[in-house]
């Protein structure tokens, strides 16, 4: 045993994760004894990225095992995998996860799919104004295991509204004794807790962030969307829109072919008859062209 995890945990994440997912179920639930439920976490981080549906996976664990796992995942990703679940699953894993984790999966749960909301994530790291950067750097070493990034830190108010952001480059290059609030950025770019992911995505891409705070409508701090999140988006949204142009579901699994063709149809129509007008145009200008 200790042999095998050794050698296991010596690997990559991504390639602990193909190793996982190229197992046959019977060798996957061995390792569920082999395995601690951080460890395990740590690696369902990559594989909820890559596989379509997390469902038979979670059902091959103990049910207490499965939602110790969930739990030490960062909460976006662990809400991204409940949603794949049926409800009475949910809260089941609710149920057996500590209350703390629970909470923070609950109030993501509760937001709008394809909001920021539902995207983001409450492991960040937030200072206040009026301390130093000594103490906030304290602050960030104590908060960073559990954060999914510290490349930003948000400053806020006692009524944890955003007033500001600094980098972790700030803290590292400026003087101990130094106040936060003279050395922040008080020009911040968030976004709405109940804006659109696409505006979203849109929003990181144009700043060139690494992630971006969430607020409500009073400003409050709410959590960050990371770029990695960003990135899924734009995976979802290319597939969306080729699906639209090509009059096809590309994530369609095993629909009967007819209610398939009928879904089809009108696109495919619609870009028939879009060729054949741009085929026209085309010929009468054919001389020219030629030319």
């Amino acid at each position: 045993m200790e042999k095998f995890r050794s050698d296991f945990l010596d690997y990559h994440l991504y390639d602990q994760a193909q190793i996982y997912l190229a197992l046959a179920p019977e060798e996957r639930i061995a390792m569920y004894n082999y395995l601690s439920v951080n460890e395990m976490a740590d690696m369902f981080e990559i594989i909820e990225e890559d596989v379509e549906s997390i469902e038979a996976y979670l059902l091959e664990m103990n049910n207490q095992y499965a939602a110790d796992m969930l739990a030490n995942m960062y909460a976006d990703n662990a809400v991204d995998m409940l949603k794949q679940l049926k409800d009475e699953r949910i809260w089941l894993y609710l149920r057996l996860m500590p209350i703390e984790a629970a909470k923070e999966i609950r109030a993501l749960l509760n937001y709008e799919d394809e909001t920021a909301g539902a995207i983001m994530t409450p492991e960040f790291v937030s200072i206040v104004a009026n301390q130093t950067v000594r103490s906030a750097m304290a602050i960030l070493k104590s908060k960073a295991p559990d954060a999914e990034t510290i490349y930003y830190i948000y400053v806020v108010n006692v009524d944890n509204v955003l007033v500001g952001v600094i980098s972790l480059r700030d803290l590292i290059v400026n003087d101990e004794d130094m106040m936060i609030g003279d050395i922040m950025s008080e020009r911040i770019v968030s976004v709405n807790v109940n804006e659109g992911q696409e505006d979203v995505a849109h929003k990181i891409r144009d700043y060139d962030f690494l992630a971006v705070p969430v607020v409500d409508e009073n400003n409050v701090l709410l959590g960050i969307i990371t770029v990695d999140d960003i990135i899924d988006v734009i995976d979802e949204e290319a597939v969306s829109d080729f699906s639209g142009l090509a009059g096809v579901d590309v994530e369609e699994q095993s629909e009967n072919p007819f209610v398939a063709a009928s879904k089809r149809l009108p696109w495919l129509i619609t870009l028939l008859f879009l060729g054949m007008g741009t085929s026209t145009w085309i010929s009468q200008y054919e001389g020219l062209i030629s030319d």
